[in-house]
């Protein structure tokens, strides 16, 4: 593992966020997808303000920040590195409470990419892909930690993006992994919203191993309207710690099945 990245971090693309709102968000992503490899030092704070195009105040403040999530850590004389394990579940679902509209955009961008691979993957997976597919599967009926569950989850989507043959549409799957894993996390905090992913996961593989393109995109829409309503119903709930609101009957349930 290198001791510090050799990357170029920038430049940062401004929202109508605060500064170190964007620079929180851009430098989370690159973390949690493994793009910052764990424990890697980051550039000199002088040299990573100059490139992501930021004041050193601003910079200092997402740090801050990043070290009370657990993605970095800040210490007094040395340089700032990438914790050596992240905690997704308790460092990205605190910081996604108020985020309703980069929700939205993540379920809506969801919907309309990942049925259309897996109906592709259907035509053209193969048999080592599809006991590839079936060994997260297993290992996600298993897991009970929340941070793994959700890797698995990426682990899987990713999986059947590949499985297109198409380099383009799976580099479009590795991108949708870290455009959407803040709000992923959510489903995976309970033990019944990770076995509602299974079963949506399982249901997607058969319809791959029949190589039936129409089953594979409806099950893949049942399996993320599933989701969104479970991270919606996460996202409403106590934010100081009150009881999640049980899964109740999916949007995927009254959506009717293909002919």
């Amino acid at each position: 593992m290198p001791d510090s990245t050799d990357m170029t971090l920038g430049p940062l693309q401004r929202t109508h966020a605060l500064i170190a709102d964007d620079i929180v968000g851009y430098l989370e992503r690159l973390i949690v997808t493994g793009t910052i490899a764990p424990g890697v030092a980051l550039p000199p704070e002088r040299t990573l303000a100059r490139d992501l195009g930021v004041s050193r105040n601003a910079l200092r403040e997402a740090l801050t920040r990043l070290d009370s999530l657990g993605l970095v850590d800040r210490r007094q004389g040395s340089a700032n590195r990438v914790a050596p394990s992240i905690p997704l579940s308790a460092a990205l679902a605190a910081r996604l409470q108020d985020a309703g509209e980069e929700f939205a955009h993540s379920a809506e961008f969801r919907a309309e990419i990942e049925p259309r691979i897996a109906r592709l993957a259907a035509s053209r997976i193969d048999d080592p892909q599809l006991a590839a597919l079936g060994d997260v599967l297993s290992r996600s009926a298993r897991e009970t930690d929340p941070d793994l569950s959700a890797s698995l989850d990426i682990d899987f989507h990713t999986a059947i993006a590949r499985a297109t043959g198409n380099p383009l549409l799976a580099t479009l799957g590795e991108l949708t992994a870290s455009w959407t894993v803040e709000a992923r996390v959510y489903s995976h905090l309970a033990d019944e919203h990770r076995r509602l992913s299974h079963a949506g996961h399982a249901r997607i593989l058969a319809a791959l191993g029949a190589h039936d393109a129409e089953a594979a995109d409806y099950a893949m829409r049942i399996h993320l309207s599933e989701i969104r309503e479970v991270i919606e119903r996460v996202r409403a709930a106590d934010p100081a710690g009150g009881e999640l609101a049980p899964v109740g009957e999916s949007a995927g349930d009254q959506t009717r099945a293909p002919r």
